[in-house]
Formats: structure tokens, C-alpha cells, sequence
């Protein structure tokens, strides 16, 4: 398993957009590319600016080919400033069902 880091600065005023688009983006990526595990987007308490999205993917290779085939558009009112890979080593995360 890979995790991947997301980090944008958004135009605050435009933040539901953008958390729409990122949920639609998610949703299309699972269901569609091979591997795609899903995304969780967060927002620091004290920065209406920054948002991070934690991606998991099945491997690499994977992703790689997520990548390869364009990644899909970005959002208008964002600049995508960093984007981290981390190899997952554990993972005790409580899911709600």
C-alpha cells in the first residue's frame, strides 16, 4: 500500500466548490482506475487557505499508472503546491460503518 500527500491553497470564499469537486474527483478515481482506494481531504482548524487529501492506493505501480493516464484536471480556484509518496507500514484506522 502507498499513501499520498496533496497539499493546495485554495481561494477561501470558494471552498464548498472545492470540496465537491475533490469528493466527485474521488469518487470517479475509485471506481474507474485500478488500485484507487480512496482519499480523505482535511483542513487545518487556524487555515481557511490550506486543504491536504491522504490517498491510498494497492501499490505503486498503480498510481503510477493513475498518473501516466493524466490524473484528471485540477480545480480552478487552487494551486496544488506538494504532493509526498509514503510507503504505508501499518494501518489501524477505524472505518465507520
Amino acid at each position: 500500500m502507498v499513501r499520498v500527500i496533496y497539499r493546495w491553497r485554495i481561494d477561501p470564499a470558494r471552498r464548498d466548490e472545492f470540496v465537491a469537486w475533490w469528493h466527485e474527483a474521488t469518487v470517479r478515481i475509485r471506481s474507474s482506475h485500478r488500485g484507487a482506494m480512496g482519499s480523505t481531504l482535511l483542513q487545518p482548524k487556524n487555515d481557511d487557505v490550506l486543504m491536504v487529501a491522504v490517498a491510498r492506493w494497492a501499490s505503486e505501480g498503480d498510481l503510477e499508472a493513475f498518473w501516466a493516464d493524466g490524473a484528471g484536471p485540477g480545480f480552478s480556484g487552487s494551486e496544488l503546491e506538494a504532493i509526498e509518496l509514503f510507503e504505508e507500514l501499518d494501518h489501524l484506522t477505524l472505518e465507520q460503518t
